[in-house]
């Protein structure tokens, strides 16, 4: 099992014990990167490269850039300093890019770490079974942090590229998911939502009250990952689940608070269902996700919402011209409008499905829509063989198996998503480990009770379909939801700037509203 760490914690508080590569037993409490740990027995006899690097300095490795439709990998780690009983660095694999250069500040995604306290690193050999690390950008980065007075380096790092099955020439390949957050994967209800922070952008962003404030939704992380698999679940194997691109109304300038980094909530949750699952890689593409602006151009307007998700969608279809792309929202923050231009934009024909969660009635939603490049126009995106409206992702992942969207294997993954968390929240019968989508307290509102009517029912339907094209249960069971010890100490701490930020966002908006 891989171990989890938050990325601030590895970096600035947290560094690995040093006891061998074996699995460590961790109380993990948070997101992130997998510590490797070393081994006494480690050499790099025969390691190719060498170089000296002073104290506080680092030698960074980046790899070649892959094509489109594939992320760069790690496929051999090899590294150590010679200096002997002086020897002390840190080695990190992450993303070469950043949202900021500041590590303190929404850190560029960390695959690992290898450290040991006091000490320091001296040798490293990554483990085959460990191998390759796969990342979600064109390129990786491997870093050796000098934390002696000199470290002479010796390293064997080789990269590679693995495929994404998301090109138009791929062959029963999945796509590359962009979805909206509140609503969509988190429930907004602004009603139940305890700090400024958390308050304000999800009364911004969300209207939905079915669900407490920040839970996820059963069944929507297993059902971006069927969509990433496609339909023959990574043409057995061939290629790697494309990680999730969020386009979030959230306000970048605010990013300090607001932002989705590796130990958010939501990050914890999707890389729990890539856990349970058996794709350990996969978890949110939280450095290529995209975000509003409170800025005038957009405003506190659903219908301006709609129209910045559009934008988003028109620059990275056109950064990525043979990629295929899914679009995940909900008709109570401009999404629909969103949407509909993304379908009509120039590279509206490789956006191959959209599905709305529909979280209020249709007639109170939006109609009056604008462009991403300016003008209005009204609302007309009827259901249709590319546009699905669903109320539970039950009744979702029954349309996309019926579209050959996702394989039979995948939909029993979401029908096992919702029938635990039923079970949990509606039933009181919750597994020893909880939920992953965030509570296990037994629902008693009524929104929330006759959401689990309605997901009864539709479980029911999505029972027999996967009964029916899985008649010998094949497909495996979910994990045990390591992370789900993780996803309680997150909820319980979450918003640590609520009052030294919530203060300064509150005015920034201010200053755009009315």
């Amino acid at each position: 099992m891989m171990i989890r760490i938050a990325a601030g914690a590895v970096l600035l508080l947290l560094p690995a014990v040093a006891r061998g590569q074996d699995t460590v037993p961790v109380d993990d409490n948070s997101a992130g990167t997998t510590i490797e740990l070393t081994t006494s027995n480690c050499n790099c006899t025969g390691c190719p490269n060498s170089d000296r690097v002073a104290v506080g300095l680092q030698k960074d490795l980046v790899s070649p850039a892959c094509p489109e439709g594939s992320v760069a990998t790690v496929t051999t780690l090899r590294t150590a300093d010679t200096k002997g009983a002086l020897s002390k660095y840190d080695l990190l694999t992450w993303n070469e890019g950043a949202i900021s250069g500041d590590l303190s500040i929404n850190p560029p995604y960390i695959y690992r770490q290898v450290s040991e306290i006091d000490q320091g690193t001296k040798c490293y050999e990554a483990d085959p079974s460990v191998l390759p690390v796969i990342g979600d950008q064109d390129t990786i980065k491997v870093s050796l942090n000098c934390e002696a007075v000199i470290c002479d380096f010796q390293w064997d790092v080789q990269f590679g590229c693995a495929e994404l099955g998301v090109l138009t020439t791929s062959t029963d390949g999945g796509l590359q998911v962009l979805s909206d957050v509140d609503d969509t994967i988190a429930c907004a209800s602004p009603s139940t939502c305890d700090s400024i922070p958390s308050c304000v952008s999800h009364s911004l962003a969300g209207i939905d009250s079915r669900l407490e404030h920040k839970e996820m939704y059963p069944g929507v992380g297993e059902l971006m990952n069927g969509l990433a698999l496609g339909p023959n679940d990574g043409n057995d194997g061939q290629y790697v689940p494309a990680k999730p691109m969020l386009l979030s109304a959230r306000p970048r300038e605010a990013q300090l608070i607001l932002a989705i980094d590796q130990d958010s909530e939501l990050n914890v949750y999707v890389e729990s269902v890539g856990d349970r699952v058996n794709h350990i890689n996969w978890g949110v593409n939280t450095d290529s996700s995209m975000y509003g602006t409170i800025r005038v151009r957009d405003g506190t307007s659903f219908t301006k919402f709609g129209a910045t998700k559009a934008e988003s969608f028109n620059s990275v279809s056109s950064e990525r011209p043979n990629t295929r792309f899914a679009f995940l929202g909900d008709n109570g923050q401009g999404d629909v409008c969103g949407a509909q231009s993304m379908l009509e934009s120039a590279n509206g024909d490789r956006l191959e499905v959209v599905f709305i969660h529909v979280v209020q009635d249709p007639e109170d939603a939006l109609t009056a829509c604008e462009h991403p490049d300016g003008g209005d126009f009204t609302l007309d995106l009827p259901e249709s063989d590319t546009v699905h409206y669903h109320r539970t992702h039950a009744e979702a992942a029954i349309w996309a198996l019926d579209r050959g969207l996702i394989s039979c294997c995948s939909a029993h993954n979401v029908y096992f998503a919702i029938n635990e968390w039923v079970e949990c929240r509606c039933d009181g019968i919750c597994p020893e480990a909880g939920l992953n989508t965030g509570l296990i307290d037994l629902a008693t509102r009524n929104e929330t009770l006759a959401y689990c009517e309605e997901l009864r029912n539709d479980q029911k339907i999505l029972l027999g379909v996967v009964d029916e094209c899985d008649p010998g249960g094949d497909c495996p069971n979910h994990a045990e939801v390591e992370t789900s010890s993780a996803m309680r100490a997150l909820w319980a701490s979450r918003s640590r700037y609520a009052f030294a930020v919530g203060s300064l966002v509150l005015g920034l908006f201010s200053s755009h509203v009315g």
